[in-house]
């Protein structure tokens, strides 16, 4: 994982990914920061849970996946859980706790229910979830899988992909295209670094634009 990856933003990482012909790479809106304006980078780790008709039990599972985190730079705790499931709260302040503390976790991502926020918050423990809600209810989900690709506010998201999230959202970079994200985000803020310091210098905005952007002028005379 690049050093300042954390220095770019999710914008400029998207644009960089539709360059390169990456699509559905951005997951939706829906999926917010409990923390506003506080950045979120680090690799996969994936957890599938779903719903249960008996009583069963994820503990064993995420457990699982807890150790595989020290396995990557970074971990992000990346779970699929039934969304629409009241008490299907997976992520509190406890979990939070050992998961960072004994396993090195820089945060999570949740397409579900994140509860104990005032504590997480406090602890400036990181999570992207769908929504949030008190109730937890034992014996209501199961585990699925561990390391496996889950779908996350409609993306799909393999084991070892690159997060970052930031006040605008989350993007999740297929690990084996990271460099050529970066290499394109690169092209991308150098570029507009030119334009807006010909700008600055008084070129006319629209002649910038005709130069950098000739095809949005085609069919004008």
């Amino acid at each position: 994982m690049p050093t300042g990856l954390v220095e770019y933003s999710t914008a400029t990482l998207s644009d960089g990914m539709q360059k390169l012909g990456l699509t559905n790479r951005v997951l939706g809106p829906e999926i917010r920061p409990l923390i506003p304006f506080t950045k979120l980078v680090g690799t996969a780790v994936t957890v599938k849970l779903a719903a249960s008709n008996e009583p069963a039990s994820y503990s064993r599972l995420l457990g699982q996946a807890f150790v595989a985190g020290l396995e990557v730079a970074s971990p992000i705790l990346v779970l699929e859980c039934p969304r629409d499931l009241i008490g299907a709260t997976v992520v509190g302040s406890g979990g939070a706790h050992v998961l960072r503390n004994q396993f090195g976790f820089a945060g999570c991502v949740i397409d579900g229910f994140l509860r104990d926020t005032d504590d997480l918050k406090r602890m400036g423990f990181q999570v992207f979830s769908r929504a949030i809600h008190p109730e937890y209810r034992f014996g209501i989900m199961r585990g699925v899988s561990l390391n496996e690709p889950v779908t996350i506010g409609g993306v799909i998201i393999g084991a070892g992909d690159v997060i970052v999230g930031d006040n605008d959202g989350v993007v999740a970079i297929p690990r084996d295209e990271l460099g050529r994200v970066v290499a394109a985000a690169n092209e991308i803020l150098k570029q507009e670094e030119e334009i807006l310091r010909e700008i600055d210098s008084g070129t006319p905005y629209l002649e910038v634009l005709k130069r950098v952007q000739p095809e949005a002028f085609q069919g004008e005379d």
